[in-house]
């Protein structure tokens, strides 16, 4: 390998720890939007996730990024999440079913 292909994988490691920075700041504010919807639709939420899309989509091409990457990585990103966010939700039902019934 050359000196300027580690360089260059150096910053992509520096980067990628940001990103990853990122995505945990991501992670608790979709922790704190879940208990403020009401249903799976409304994690689910498409007219959100097209908006999101559109958003990222011109932002890539504001900065001479490339789009489709961009959205690629947003779809994933989204799917997890939501993946994520269901997964907390349905464990809080649960969690307040079993809480009702020890009271009753």
């Amino acid at each position: 390998m050359t000196s300027q292909l580690d360089d260059i994988r150096t910053a992509i490691d520096e980067i990628d720890e940001e990103i990853v920075a990122l995505i945990w700041r991501r992670e608790r504010l979709v922790r704190l939007a879940g208990p403020l919807k009401d249903n799976d639709a409304e994690v689910k939420a498409p007219g959100r996730v097209e908006e999101v899309l559109e958003h990222v989509r011109a932002t890539a091409e504001a900065q001479d990024g490339d789009p489709t990457v961009v959205e690629a990585t947003y779809r994933a990103m989204i799917d997890a999440f939501m993946d994520y966010e269901l997964k907390v939700r349905h464990e809080a039902e649960a969690q307040a079913k079993l809480d009702a019934f020890s009271r009753s």
